[in-house]
């Protein structure tokens, strides 16, 4: 997609209206419809402009006429007219996708990138049948493309480059055996990601490939956003990898877990990101509980780091501890990448009705929530004893306090350690106060962050700032936390935080009763001491990858 280099729709429209009397009008026709004023019209438009009719009312009254209708439809050659005219800057953005179309109204007007609920409305008010030269008639008669025309010097230089090349990035999921996506670490990693590209770089087209059998949950995983990138994000199940090195033009391979052994087959550069490698900090407990899965991961990380252009981490922890000491990588060859908290994406879910929500899930009364999938690191019978703990407590028997997992223990790799936690409480309303959801769809997360009485996180170990602390203070619930060397890098003040020793149940008790007790003053303190972090957006993060792959496709 180019365009001029040096004029944008605004420089053009402020020398217009710099221009007086009949030179302005005769320039009007020549920007706008690309010819000359015929007598009638020239005299009359003369006649209003010498009696005070404001020259962007002229501009508008063209656009809006039949004759814009037909000299901006799609049908036009863009080769016709000059790059240095109005219409030949219109008809050089024409032809792009609808998302493209807006993203360069807000740039080329508005001198900035567009906010996602302004984006999602206009493309939605084009897919209703607005024409794209009636678009450009709102945005410059919003005030805030007025106030940049009186307020920008005239060839002022674009404050976002232009794109010159479409950027194919391809984003790997061939994951061999069934998955379910939705919910996961991984899968919200990648949609966020995905829509963060797609917003901020309208250069760049995202190919998803997945295996054929696990197509369906790859689509339901981005039907969200989807609709809105129709040429920009194509979703692609494959018979081999061959077949994708062939036949998609990928100019960098993304790939989001370090066990999807077919990415050791790609042909173009690739990004591994390594979340971490947690069966290492836990060796004999994952070789007890997962064996396979250890042994499958010791044969092919040190390959698939290997094969890979750079390796992202989400901590200095990890890319520490994984990357420069077990893979033993070269540092120049590492990269921190920081994840950062779903502000735009839960500002686009928005919240259900917390009488519907409650009713949904029948959680009635206050609640605490840890959500995550029941893994050996995450810590869940150590959580489950201290809550039962709590209830048992005659302020805990008074508070009617309730836990809300999200997922079951059974068939999980701590059942047999859960069930005998379960089964040495003899507390029935203690137990029956445990609510254990299935996964909840992406869309009513954030409303069970934010009608909980509080979020605790026990887990022992993760790669990053875990998931559940940003996403909750998102919505103004306070947390608990585990004491883990990975938050000390995003959180400037650990005592603003009620925090616990993972491995104590004692302590995990103490900190479920401070944090309901306070739940209604720590979340302002908490918030304060990760301000930082929860300053940061997707849109960031995005953009730190986009950098990587611009250089890596340059090379």
């Amino acid at each position: 997609m180019k365009q001029a280099q040096t004029l944008r729709f605004i420089d053009i429209l402020r020398n217009l209206l710099l221009l007086e009397g009949e030179e302005f009008i005769w320039e009007l026709y020549r920007q706008l419809f690309f010819r000359e004023a015929d007598p009638e019209g020239f005299h009359s438009h003369l006649s209003g402009l010498n009696a005070g009719v404001p020259k962007t009312n002229f501009l508008l009254y063209f656009l809006r006429s039949s004759e814009a209708e037909r000299l901006y439809s799609p049908s036009q050659s863009p080769e016709i007219y000059p790059h240095t005219t109005f219409i030949g800057s219109f008809h050089r953005i024409n032809h792009v996708t609808d998302v493209e179309f807006v993203y360069c109204l807000y740039q080329d007007l508005l001198l900035r990138q567009p906010d996602l609920p302004g984006l999602h409305s206009h493309i939605h008010h084009l897919s209703l049948g607005l024409s794209r030269v009636r678009m450009l008639c709102n945005f410059i008669e919003s005030g805030e493309c007025q106030e940049k025309i009186q307020t920008v010097p005239p060839l002022a230089a674009p404050l976002l480059p232009h794109a010159q090349s479409i950027k194919h990035i391809g984003m790997f999921l061939g994951y061999q055996p069934k998955i379910y996506l939705d919910g996961e670490g991984i899968g919200r990693f990648l949609v966020r990601l995905t829509e963060g590209l797609l917003l901020n770089a309208p250069d760049v087209m995202i190919h998803v490939a997945t295996t054929e059998h696990n197509f369906a949950e790859v689509e339901k995983l981005f039907q969200a956003f989807a609709p809105l990138y129709p040429n920009r994000l194509f979703i692609h199940h494959f018979p081999s990898v061959p077949w994708l090195n062939q036949h998609l033009p990928v100019d960098v391979w993304c790939v989001p877990y370090v066990g999807m052994e077919l990415a050791l087959q790609l042909e173009r550069p690739v990004v591994l990101c390594i979340h971490d490698l947690v069966y290492t900090h836990f060796r004999e407990l994952y070789v007890r509980k997962h064996p396979d899965l250890v042994q499958g991961l010791d044969r092919i990380v040190h390959a698939m780091a290997d094969k890979a252009a750079k390796v992202v981490f989400n901590s200095a922890y990890v890319q520490n501890y994984e990357g420069l000491g077990y893979l033993q990588l070269p540092l120049h060859k590492t990269q921190v990448i920081r994840l950062a908290a779903p502000v735009e994406e839960y500002r686009n879910l928005g919240l259900l009705a917390e009488g519907a929500f409650r009713s949904k899930y029948h959680l009635n009364g206050d609640y605490l929530v840890f959500p995550s999938i029941i893994r050996a690191h995450k810590n869940h019978d150590r959580l489950l004893e201290a809550f039962l703990n709590y209830r048992q407590s005659p302020e805990g028997r008074a508070s009617q306090l309730k836990l809300v997992l999200t997922d079951h223990y059974r068939h999980r790799p701590l059942e047999q350690e859960i069930a005998g936690v379960l089964g040495r409480c003899q507390d029935y309303e203690a137990l029956n106060s445990i609510v254990y959801l299935t996964r909840l769809p992406s869309g009513d997360m954030p409303s069970l962050y934010k009608y909980a009485a509080g979020t605790i996180v026990p887990t022992l170990f993760e790669g990053s700032c875990p998931f559940p602390i940003l996403e909750s203070l998102t919505v103004d619930t306070p947390v608990a936390i585990s004491r883990i060397e990975v938050a000390r890098e995003v959180i400037s003040d650990m005592n603003a935080f009620v925090t616990f020793d993972p491995y104590s149940v004692p302590e995990m008790t103490a900190a479920i009763a401070q944090l309901y007790q306070n739940r209604h003053s720590l979340v302002v303190q908490e918030k304060a001491a990760i301000g930082g972090t929860l300053q940061r957006t997707w849109s960031d993060v995005a953009q730190e990858y986009y950098r990587l792959f611009q250089s890596l496709i340059h090379r």
